[in-house]
């Protein structure tokens, strides 16, 4: 290293100077593990429905609300009990929330009842809330600077494969064991996970930098893990102070969004999160429901949503490859375009044409699915540092709004028989408003500045 070792060293700048090694990869596959469960609970629903409905008895406007129940709980967790891992750690958040999420997953083969299901599910989404911004914080404070957004877009490979395995599995469970075997399944791994983690996942580096006071020795042993240099081991502490005085907490806050030329940043960001995120759990809950409804038989049915989260796999690495050539709204701007048009020839070959059906599902969920990675990369584009974590959480948050009401809408629309080909098409056009707020980032004023 070049600074002396009785020099303060910035633990950001320690992060930035290391390749990446086994010891990142162990941090970022605990990380993702968090994910694949985070996107198989969040699809679970969508696979378990049509069994549900006949198992319980329940209409399609009772299953909006059940959709959407974990979603709320999951708004409201990642708002509030999100913040307690700027308080306590990384860590433990990540370990007693999988762990939790497992439990109640385990306890929901119990419910008789639409509304016991309802508390089961919002239950679990508190603890899930907590998931998704806390691994990506994780993985962010053990990414060097050089790798960081293309990491956090291929971390969302977790999401989308525990979505798209999910269904897979599902659809060989339910037939045997009843839907009951998927939530079963689910919160046994869960817990089995949340042990693996106890053992091996390490607290964040900059967390325990900026918490810790006197020889930082935890700190420390987290930097001997993240570095091969042996004489790191004389370096006897870390300086915080990387970010300048006007960077610090003068600029946090909600109303800082909206100064210096933000405000128009901030409003299309929101509005890009809730569009594609009502989408993404609109056809994520009701697609399976939508294909049986239209004739197909159920194992199709659930196999045509696995399809739908698979696409968004390619689509996340693709777009983390591409970003480092072509600016992001730009790529998102094709990539949202397509995938409207491929939820509208969803909606005409639905029961005419199911291979092409097939197609255009891959290639909305490869737009909608794997196009969120990139929305949610968007904020470390929109704004400087010390606004960047405000920025991004309150653009997730709206975010959840819309995928708390893209399943309720669905629900609502089911019911008055506007049939499924209606309800498809209304999905697509919602394409419309991610595409508007992309143009604006990308080329407006006050859009996008990139940091």
């Amino acid at each position: 290293m070049s600074q002396s070792l009785q020099e303060p060293m910035g633990v950001q700048a320690f992060v930035d100077a290391q390749p990446l090694n086994r010891y990142h990869w162990l941090v970022f596959g605990l990380c993702a593990l968090c994910l694949v469960f985070d996107g198989f609970d969040a699809q679970a629903m969508g696979y378990v429905a049509p069994a549900l409905r006949e198992s319980l008895g329940l209409g399609a406007s009772a299953l909006g609300p059940i959709f959407s129940a974990s979603l709320v709980g999951m708004l409201i967790g990642a708002l509030t009990l999100g913040m307690l891992a700027d308080r306590i750690g990384r860590r433990p958040v990540l370990i007693g929330s999988l762990a939790f999420c497992g439990l109640v997953m385990c306890g929901t083969v119990y419910v008789q009842t639409a509304p016991q299901l309802l508390a089961m599910r919002f239950i679990t989404g508190l603890g899930l809330g907590t998931l998704l911004p806390t691994a990506l914080a994780m993985t962010s404070e053990f990414s060097p600077q050089r790798s960081r957004h293309t990491i956090t877009m291929l971390m969302s490979l977790g999401f989308v494969s525990g979505a798209a395995i999910g269904g897979v599995i599902a659809s060989h469970i339910i037939p045997f064991v009843g839907w009951q075997g998927v939530f079963l399944l689910a919160g046994g791994a869960s817990l089995v996970t949340a042990l693996v983690m106890l053992r091996w996942l390490p607290e964040s580096i900059q967390f325990l930098a900026a918490n810790e006071g006197g020889a930082f020795q935890r700190t420390m042993r987290v930097a001997r893990s993240l570095s091969r240099d042996k004489a790191l081991a004389n370096r006897s502490w870390f300086s915080e102070k990387d970010v300048p005085g006007e960077e610090g907490k003068s600029s946090h806050g909600l109303s800082h969004l909206f100064k210096n030329g933000y405000a128009v940043t901030t409003f299309m960001l929101w509005m890009l999160n809730f569009a594609n995120l009502l989408d993404l759990y609109f056809l994520s809950n009701w697609l399976p429901t939508l294909l049986k409804e239209s004739g197909l038989p159920m194992k199709t049915a659930i196999i045509g949503s696995a399809v739908l989260q698979s696409g968004g796999i390619p689509a996340t690495i693709l777009l983390s490859l591409l970003s480092k050539r072509i600016k992001l709204t730009h790529l998102l701007i094709g990539n949202f375009i397509i995938g409207a048009i491929s939820m509208a020839v969803i909606g005409m070959a639905v029961n005419s044409n199911v291979p092409l059906m097939f197609v255009a599902i891959f290639f909305a969920g490869f737009c909608v699915v794997g196009g969120q990675s990139g929305v949610n990369a968007m904020g470390a584009y929109c704004y400087p540092t010390a606004m960047r974590t405000t920025g991004m959480g309150w653009a997730n948050g709206i975010g959840r709004l819309g995928s708390v009401t893209g399943p309720i809408v669905g629900g609502a629309l089911l019911s008055l028989d506007m049939g499924v080909h209606t309800v498809i098409f209304a999905a697509a056009l919602v394409g419309i408003f991610s595409i508007t707020a992309l143009f604006v980032l990308g080329f407006g004023r006050g859009g996008v500045r990139q940091q």
